[in-house]
């Protein structure tokens, strides 16, 4: 009987956490495909839970509000865009995450373009923990005047408009090229005269 009552329970939990994954799933897909349509700051909680097909307390008993979506959807992203596979050299990595926007267009290109402050903060924290390390120290002994603060902020930065600029206008470069064209771009001497 014992045995019974654990298999029911195990079947009942399963049942349970299906339910959850597909309301899950159908709230995560109704906030993608008004990311898609409008601005983070005119979606409501209303046109979720009616695109969704939920009710209002099962979109609260998830979550507390569309930002702490927006807050889980950062967080998903940046986990698969930034972890690491292997000893990769900095341009194969950066190439994996540029491919990554890339793959994933339909879920951060509206934020990106709209310019959410949520979004791209978090895109410069993890910019910051990630790529700024790997490109910090050749530009640190390149440029030993110039504040190690103002070269996070530069290269960070860079990074952002790089990829905007290949998402909006750069489509038939491809991901590898780009990310030489802001390797070239940070490796800039000063040196070099004008005309």
């Amino acid at each position: 009987m014992f045995v019974t009552e654990q298999f029911v329970q195990i079947v009942h939990m399963t049942a349970q956490d299906r339910r959850i994954t597909k309301t899950r799933k159908a709230i995560y897909a109704a906030f993608l495909q008004l990311l898609n349509q409008k601005n983070f700051e005119t979606i409501t909680v209303q046109e979720i839970i009616d695109l969704a097909d939920v009710g209002r307390s099962t979109f609260y008993s998830h979550y507390e509000s569309k930002e702490l979506l927006l807050d889980e959807l950062c967080r998903y992203l940046f986990h698969h865009l930034f972890e690491r596979v292997g000893n990769l050299t900095i341009e194969e990595y950066l190439t994996h995450i540029f491919s990554h926007f890339k793959k994933n267009q339909d879920h951060v290109t509206s934020l990106l373009f709209s310019k959410n402050d949520y979004f791209l903060r978090q895109l410069q924290k993890e910019l910051e923990h990630h790529v700024y390390p790997m490109i910090a120290k050749d530009l640190q002994v390149s440029y030993p005047k110039i504040p190690a603060s103002y070269l996070k902020h530069f290269v960070v930065s860079n990074f952002i408009e790089t990829l905007t600029w290949w998402l909006k206008k750069g489509k038939s470069y491809k991901e590898d090229q780009v990310v030489r064209f802001y390797l070239d771009v940070m490796e800039m001497k000063s040196e070099k005269k004008l005309l």
